[in-house]
């Protein structure tokens, strides 16, 4: 009797035991959420399978994501690298702009870096869920294997675009939380679509190899790709905006940019190619009009190396930080962008790229 007894306590310990360490759905988000908060650079590779509901076209590209949290960024708050497998051209958004890169060409384009990007070859590599899951559901249930907990997640139908039937699951590794897989599946107007996203050879924080600062130092050398079509600029022939502006090697000291005086403005960054080789040149215009002219390079970007970068270089006119709002302001989206600004503050010319057309502009306004 005793010894049944002991049994049966036994069991009812291990079972209680058991059931407390029973994970719900809440913990799975919660753990998910945590373990994405603590990610700041994140590699992998990437098979997505692609179902549309249209004709029922399938694509399948396989690719590799780089991606770094940057709390700054208004598009996605983060930066990211990708590459498809099938296509020779690499992808970055970094600090508010899209790059295009062609190795086998060495040229890049710069392109607006909207949230359409997103969309692009190397985007599509970028999953929108890697850092957050869903919060707006009808149900979610969870279910495991034996190395994963799956979420499978039910939506309201979209009586605007008539989907319906939409769910999305999300397979997380046992070990890290971290996405093995991501399906989504929708019906619209009774054609099926569905979204697979594979994820294998993760690599988090410190086992990252990779670094988006490093992947756009590759191609400092390569020749940009202008714009072919070019809107005019809206500040031309206009007051010059009031700008007050860090300095770059003393980030407490605000400069206001004198716009009584003959001013070149010149927009550069450290990964750009000819805003360095054009180094040279400006410093010698501002020799040159040593009393006439006020020159002032505004770099956005990895300021650490700007300032660096002046120093090697011995370029002795100043340099102020910028923004993304700022160059959006100038309608600036390719580099180097020069622009002169006469003593009466008015915006008479924009120069993409650094030409001798620049001097000749000077000496007019000077001679005037």
């Amino acid at each position: 009797m005793k010894k049944s007894l002991v049994i049966l306590l036994t069991i009812v310990f291990f079972c209680s035991c058991k059931e407390k360490t029973k994970i719900d759905t809440n913990d799975v988000i919660a753990k998910f959420q945590e373990n994405a908060e603590n990610i700041n650079s994140l590699e992998y590779r990437m098979q997505r399978i692609d179902t549309f509901a249209q004709g029922g076209t399938v694509w399948n590209n396989s690719g590799v994501a780089l991606i770094e949290k940057d709390d700054n960024d208004k598009v996605f708050g983060f930066s990211f690298y990708g590459k498809r497998d099938d296509i020779d051209k690499e992808y970055i958004y970094d600090a508010g702009n899209g790059f295009e890169i062609s190795k086998k060409d060495k040229t890049y384009e710069v392109k607006p870096g909207h949230f359409g990007f997103i969309g692009s070859p190397g985007g599509q590599m970028v999953h929108q869920n890697i850092f957050k899951i869903d919060s707006i559901y009808k149900s979610v249930s969870l279910s495991e294997t034996e190395n994963s907990y799956l979420l499978s997640f039910e939506f309201e139908n979209d009586t605007v675009y008539n989907v319906s039937d939409r769910t999305k699951v999300y397979e997380l590794n046992k070990t890290d939380f971290f996405p093995i897989q991501i399906k989504q599946k929708s019906n619209q107007l009774g054609n099926k679509s569905v979204s697979i996203a594979k994820f294998s050879d993760v690599r988090i924080n410190e086992n990252v190899t990779n670094s988006i600062h490093d992947l756009k130092r590759d191609f400092q050398d390569y020749s940009i790709i202008q714009p072919e079509k070019r809107e005019p600029n809206k500040l031309l022939l206009k007051k010059l905006p009031t700008l007050e502006l860090p300095d770059l090697f003393d980030k407490n000291k605000i400069v206001k940019i004198n716009s009584n005086q003959l001013t070149l403005i010149d927009f550069w960054e450290v990964w750009c190619g000819p805003c360095i080789a054009s180094f040279p040149k400006v410093e010698n215009l501002k020799n040159k009009f040593v009393s006439e002219l006020n020159v002032i390079g505004i770099v956005s970007e990895d300021h650490e190396n700007a300032t660096k970068l002046v120093r090697k270089k011995g370029t002795t006119f100043q340099n102020l930080i910028g923004n993304n709002d700022l160059e959006k302001e100038f309608s600036v989206n390719s580099w180097p962008r020069y622009f002169l600004v006469d003593k009466n503050g008015i915006v008479q010319k924009e120069y993409f790229g650094f030409s001798d057309q620049i001097e000749k502009d000077i000496e007019d306004f000077v001679t005037k």
